[in-house]
């Protein structure tokens, strides 16, 4: 589109003021607002671009396309080129802002930063070129002259077939609804560069080529000078800009002082200097040599200490140094992260758009908001980022090349848009070999492949807001050392009470002591010791009291090594594991509860009392009579391991039994007071009210095949903002399943608060059915997913019984069909009562034990007038008997049913292919009720067993064990059953909280799945 040319205005013939008569003398500006107007309709303010059902959309920005190539942008144009040639049918590709370097490179043109890039402009301009696809450029602050430059909005126009605007409203086609065939509806995703969120950044008028707001003159005045400096080089690359000061400091720390480090060499050579006389003179003296090896240890032990102290305070040094500089606010942008435009972007979707996508910041990112979804489009620049330390040094500052974009399409099922975030991200290199040696080792936060992280609807997003998470993943790793810790220094005392102790050490504590006092404190580090290794067990698991009795016992234990022998070592290092425990005492939450502590109490004193007795009554018959109050005292000291008061009775092993008799009560009490805490079930108001709210919350945000399955009547509710939990507690073990059931804004935040209440309760996590979607919540929260199977999901729309594949499924509905059996379908809520009793009748005859087994994917009660909106299936026979049937829940993820429970009789004249017919008779109507999927039976392990997944010896040997055990437990005729209908499998895990208590928690599972009814695993796993 061309501007129109401006109007000439002829002169006046009067010679007088020759705007005085012509009407667009009165506005001077008359040719420029022409013109604005002009170019706005090259560059408009906001572009609808129609997409048509099937399309698909790229958006990718901030690629800061320089006349010159860099790392980064030669990366990024490697990999959209291999997307956009892998591209199939209609879409668009959205370059979201900053897509040419305008400011930061003086004299930089479109021209240039395209022919720099051929191979990008050239896979743009034969996108573009193609059918129903089209290529848009929307306007950032870096290249903000495409708004007023008519000469770069049509570069882009004549070079990559690209439309230039300031903003982009995407309007997604639905398609038709498969029940009514009448149009889904529209959606609209809004994308936009949003530096306008950046008050640094956002530009006024950006029509105006006068508008340069503060981050224009920082990037042509400021960062020009200093990158002249090799310690801020990368400043202009720092993803936040808050942390300018740390940057700063860091770069400090190791590239000013860490060169200057080697001059800790010195004291050290000093030191060593020093000893030499004294190594002369030894060696000179009589006998000198014998004492040689001594003194070379104790000197080698003092290098050390000394060494350790430099060391130390090296450590101190760079800490304050970047405590100082960090806090500093240098950072001259502010904060324009993303918290700015999600904000926006849920009002936006509150109004009814699908969803917002901005860049400008970045840092890529894709989250559930009430009614829609944020997305950041990322980069592809190199971005420098702060990496944890080893030691408690200062962070270190390290750049990666990052490549990331946003990938939409329709989803005609879900009626709405499905947004994925692909990332990739790889190290760039500059860091010195202080900072490599200094940082850990790079958390795999994206791979180095473009690669989807995240997709919306269905998982949680990403980055995962992991504050929460992140101080339990801490808390369960200083569980983990703790427990590893005490029972190293338990060990360790142990082998040190029963070694001789050192010579000189023992003769110069006996100089002080008795020789009663070191035998004493040696026997006592035995019990001691023996305490730690069973507390170490309870700090494993959180329990309070258990870290409580620890500290203490460390600390008697650092005292009694000194008095047994002045073992200085043992004593530091008890020392040493009783303060850390002190420091971290808040990861050690769970106390014992008052039923608990009553327990502990009434046992302990009824067991003792009971004991005491009991003993004195055998001293009193076996042994010489004498006083009973003295009796009575002398059984009890020995309880507690008193010998002062002598037993009056010559049976030899009373003495032995009674002290085994006391240290068994002690572990007795100890064990109630450290055990998991009992789940106290609710009240039946409760567990009623309960209930009805988990129902409400399923009803509104349940679309998982097993969401239904959380209203099972034998699973507790835990309940935060919009979200419910539902577990049960097995032996110990908190059982959950299915996920839980809420906003997807909401997990986190809801996993969080729930691992809170169980680590309280001392209770580890196992979730039983896990989806896919949620184990970046797991992981981040420190639990370890197992894949466990695939769930069969049928697609209605494509489903036939046509071709040679379905030969066996066709002839069993055939035959059934034949046979005069048909399949009518119910409300299960309101079947009539004859009816009922006929199917629950039927149900118990092809049922192998007395109850319905399963956990995670059983409803476990049929035919509750509460249960609406649920599914009946039955087959009827020719005399109007049902011969079987199928209990269906709702599934709205799949936009149908997932499978409750399949029965058929048992009678010798029904049909084989009863059940198929039913499933596909189901299929059928689901079809025409116009539902998407059909959820079938749970294979267990069928990616193993189909050699998808696992290779080597490990998996073969998993193989052959599914296959030894498929006779009895029906592992791989299960898989082989729900394969005959091509179904979509779906995975699903078993989620575990550590390695450690895998064994007790998959005991824990396998009982609530009922998996010990089964016939051979059940007599293996069973009481």
């Amino acid at each position: 589109m061309t501007a129109p040319e401006p109007t000439a205005v002829e002169d006046d013939p009067a010679g007088d003021d020759p705007a005085g008569d012509d009407p667009a003398g009165d506005d001077p500006g008359g040719e420029d607002a022409a013109g604005v107007r002009a170019l706005e309709e090259v560059v408009p303010d906001r572009l609808v671009v129609p997409l048509p059902t099937g399309a698909r959309v790229l958006v990718c920005g901030d690629l800061h396309l320089g006349s010159r190539p860099t790392a980064a942008s030669a990366r990024l144009e490697r990999d959209l080129v291999d997307r956009l040639a892998r591209w199939d049918g209609p879409g668009a590709v959205v370059l979201n802002g900053d897509v040419v370097e305008l400011w930061g490179e003086p004299g930089g043109t479109v021209e240039a930063a395209l022919d720099a890039h051929p191979d990008l402009t050239r896979a743009l301009r034969e996108f573009a070129a193609a059918p129903g696809r089209q290529v848009v450029v929307v306007v950032g602050n870096h290249d903000a002259p495409i708004a007023w430059d008519r000469v770069s909005a049509d570069t882009f126009a004549r070079r990559a077939g690209a439309r230039c605007a300031l903003s982009v409203d995407l309007d997604f086609d639905l398609g038709f609804d498969l029940s009514s065939d009448a149009p889904a509806g529209r959606r609209v995703v809004r994308v936009e560069h949003g530096h306008a969120f950046d008050p640094a950044n956002a530009l006024h008028d950006p029509r105006n080529p006068l508008d340069s707001p503060l981050g224009q003159h920082i990037v042509q005045e400021v960062l020009p000078e200093v990158r002249r400096s090799p310690l801020l080089a990368d400043l202009a690359a720092i993803a936040d800009p808050n942390a300018v000061g740390q940057f700063v400091a860091s770069r400090l720390v190791y590239r000013r002082l860490g060169v200057h480090a080697w001059w800790l060499l010195l004291p050290l050579l000093v030191a060593a200097l020093l000893r030499l006389p004294e190594l002369v003179h030894l060696l000179s003296a009589h006998a000198g040599l014998r004492r040689l090896p001594q003194w070379t240890a104790v000197a080698g032990v003092g290098l050390l200490v000394e060494a350790a102290l430099l060391l130390a305070l090296a450590l101190l040094t760079a800490r304050v140094v970047y405590a100082a500089m960090a806090g500093s606010r240098l950072g001259p942008r502010g904060m324009h992260l993303n918290g700015a435009p999600r904000a926006v972007a849920a009002a936006l979707c509150a109004d009814g758009l699908a969803g917002l996508i901005t860049g400008h910041t970045h840092q890529p990112e894709l989250a559930a908001v009430p009614g829609g979804f944020y997305a950041n489009s990322g980069c592809g620049a190199r971005c420098v980022e702060a990496r944890p330390a080893r030691w408690f040094l200062p962070p270190v500052f390290a750049a990666v090349l990052r490549r990331s974009w946003v990938e939409l399409g329709a989803d005609r099922d879900a009626r709405d848009v499905r947004v994925r975030l692909v990332v990739a991200e790889s190290p760039a290199g500059g860091t010195t070999r202080l900072e490599r040696l200094a940082a850990r080792r790079r958390p795999a936060t994206a791979p180095d492949t473009p690669e989807v992280v995240a997709t919306v609807p269905g998982e949680a997003g990403w980055p995962l807001p992991q504050d929460g998470l992140r101080q339990r993943v801490r808390d369960e790793r200083v569980r983990r050392i703790a427990a590893w810790a005490v029972a190293a220094v338990a060990v360790l005392s142990l082998l040190s009470a029963l070694t001789t102790p050192l010579r000189g050490r023992l003769a110069a504590l006996l100089e002080a002591l008795p020789v009663e006092v070191p035998q004493a404190a040696a026997a006592t580090v035995v019990f001691v010791g023996t305490a730690l290794l069973l507390l170490a067990w309870g700090l494993r698991r959180g329990r309070r009291l258990a870290w409580t009795l620890t500290v203490l016992l460390l600390a008697a234990t650092a005292v009694l090594h000194v008095l047994k022998g002045i073992d200085v070592e043992e004593a530091v290092l008890a020392a040493a594991v009783a303060g850390w425990l002190l420091w971290h005492r808040a990861a050690f939450p769970t106390r014992p509860d008052s039923r608990q502590v009553r327990l502990a109490t009434v046992t302990l004193l009824g067991g003792g009392l009971l004991v005491a007795a009991v003993s004195a009554v055998l001293v009193l018959v076996a042994g010489e009579r004498g006083v009973a109050g003295e009796t009575a005292r002398a059984v009890a000291g020995r309880l507690i391991g008193d010998r002062v008061t002598p037993l009056p009775s010559t049976m030899p092993l009373l003495a032995p039994a009674l002290y085994a008799a006391g240290l068994s009560l002690l572990l007795l009490v100890g064990w109630l007071l450290v055990r998991p805490r009992l789940h106290r079930p609710p009240s039946p108001a409760e567990h009623a009210a309960d209930l009805e709210r988990a129902r409400r919350i399923v009803s509104e945000h349940g679309g998982d095949t097993l969401a239904y399955f959380a209203l099972r009547e034998d699973k507790s509710w835990f309940f935060t903002g919009d979200c419910v939990v539902a577990y049960a507690v097995r032996d110990g073990v908190c059982l959950v399943s299915p996920d839980p059931i809420g906003p997807p804004e909401q997990w986190t935040s809801a996993w969080t608060e729930f691992t809170a209440f169980a680590d309280r309760h001392g209770w580890p996590v196992s979730v039983v059915g896990a989806a896919a979607g949620w184990l970046p919540v797991y992981r981040a929260a420190g639990l370890r997913p197992v894949y466990l199977g695939d769930e069969a999901i049928v697609d209605c729309g494509t489903f036939t019984l046509d071709g040679r594949a379905m030969k066996g499924l066709r002839g069993a509905w055939n035959r059934v069909g034949r046979a005069g059996y048909t399949v009518r379908f119910y409300d299960p809520a309101a079947l009539p009562e004859d009816l009922a009793g006929q199917l629950r009748e039927l149900m118990t005859q092809s049922r192998h034990g007395d109850v319905e087994r399963g956990f995670s994917m059983t409803l476990s009660r049929l035919f509750d007038p509460r249960d609406t909106g649920l599914l009946l299936a039955v087959a009827h026979g020719p005399d109007g008997r049902p011969g079987g049937f199928c209990h269906w829940i709702p599934a709205a993820d799949i936009s149908g049913w997932s499978l409750d429970v399949m029965r058929r009789g048992t009678a010798e004249d029904l049909p084989n292919g009863l059940t198929d017919f039913i499933i596909v008779e189901t299929i059928q109507q689901l079809r025409e009720w116009g539902s998407w999927g059909l959820g079938l039976n749970f294979a267990v392990m069928r990616g193993v067993l189909a050699g998808e997944r696992g290779e080597g010896r490990l998996s073969d040997l998993q193989r052959r064990l599914l296959h030894r055990f498929s006779d009895s437990m029906q592992i791989e005729s299960l898989w082989r059953y729900n394969e005959k209908y091509r179904p979509i499998w779906r995975p699903r895990y078993v989620v575990l909280s550590g390695s450690e208590l895998a064994p007790m928690q998959g005991l824990a599972v396998a009982g609530a799945e009922g998996v010990t009814e089964l016939p051979v695993i059940g007599r293996l796993l069973g009481p």
